[in-house]
């Protein structure tokens, strides 16, 4: 053994090209030269300081990826941390919808719709597992925890994976640039007015005629929107329509509120629209078949701004 006295004390080396592979705990488990031949100089020494409290995730330098099948980056897909000295996946356990959404945004997309395990997501949305076989993908990180008031990674803390969270639980999400996927339909109903009478108590609405009025509510806010929805002549769309109002066996028959006569005061009048400041609130609205519920109905939310004429805004009879 290569040996110097160093503060009284004989000083040797006995391990040199050391290298243990990841999961190792014996050093009989790590490769190195026989013991004693080195080539080392006293200034190559390795020093190591140990603990028994276990050091969290280093979260600073990590880019956020979602990815699908191949590899694709997608704005919905199993999350990938990607750092310099490691990358993998998040076990999905424990996050909260907080922590999901800060992820969304550093993968850069504004809103989180949907946070899941992969388990639970269709194989063509998330990360094969060829692919996490090929490229060696596993859960790096567990106990995600990002505080309501994270700005970044940074913010927030994990622990290191200790292996009892594998590519089944790992954390898959769907996010989006689109704003309208923070609001969600909660009501429509039918309503008229008698023209010339503009009062909000001179709406009457529980009718089976009306101008088709629509409620929606930002999910993240809670606010709420009442107004107009464009005109539509989808069969599914207006059969779904009476079908939520209580009228399941009724044949719909639609118009665009111009076609209908204001003398009949069976709309929402011009002068009620003008004076109660109601505008639209959805630019599009369709059910994917007969007799659907609202959640199953997809729309678009109106731009501020957007008028298609108020003429063509949906009225719809459930004769």
């Amino acid at each position: 053994w290569y040996q110097r006295r160093v503060r009284g004390k004989f000083v040797g080396f006995a391990l040199d090209d050391l290298k243990c592979s990841p999961g190792a705990t014996r050093l009989e488990e790590c490769s190195h030269n026989s013991v004693g031949h080195h080539n080392c100089d006293y200034s190559e020494g390795m020093v190591l300081k140990c603990s028994e409290m276990e050091r969290g995730v280093d979260l600073e330098d990590m880019d956020v990826q979602l990815q699908k099948g191949r590899g694709v980056m997608s704005s919905n897909g199993t999350v990938l941390l990607n750092g310099t000295r490691s990358s993998g996946l998040v076990c999905a356990d424990g996050v909260t919808s907080e922590t999901a959404e800060l992820l969304c945004n550093e993968a850069g997309y504004d809103t989180l719709v949907d946070y899941q395990a992969a388990k639970n997501v269709n194989r063509s949305s998330k990360l094969s597992c060829d692919t996490l076989r090929y490229r060696n993908i596993s859960v790096i990180v567990e106990d995600l925890d990002c505080p309501s008031n994270s700005t970044d990674l940074g913010d927030c803390s994990a622990s290191h994976a200790r292996g009892d969270c594998d590519a089944d639980d790992a954390l898959w999400l769907s996010c989006t640039n689109d704003s309208g996927q923070e609001w969600e339909l909660i009501d429509l109903t039918l309503a008229h007015n008698v023209a010339g009478h503009h009062e909000e108590g001179d709406l009457e609405t529980g009718e089976d005629y009306g101008t088709v009025l629509v409620t929606i509510r930002n999910t993240k806010t809670g606010e709420e929107r009442t107004g107009l929805t464009s005109y539509t002549s989808s069969s599914y769309t207006t059969y779904s329509m009476c079908y939520m109002m209580g009228y399941p066996n009724r044949q719909p028959h639609e118009k665009r509120t111009g076609d209908v006569r204001d003398t009949l005061n069976i709309k929402v009048s011009c002068g009620y629209i003008l004076e109660n400041d109601m505008n639209f609130v959805l630019s599009y609205l369709w059910c994917p078949g007969y007799y659907q519920e609202l959640s199953s109905c997809f729309f678009y939310v109106a731009p501020d701004g957007y008028n298609p004429g108020l003429d063509n805004a949906m009225w719809l009879d459930c004769i």
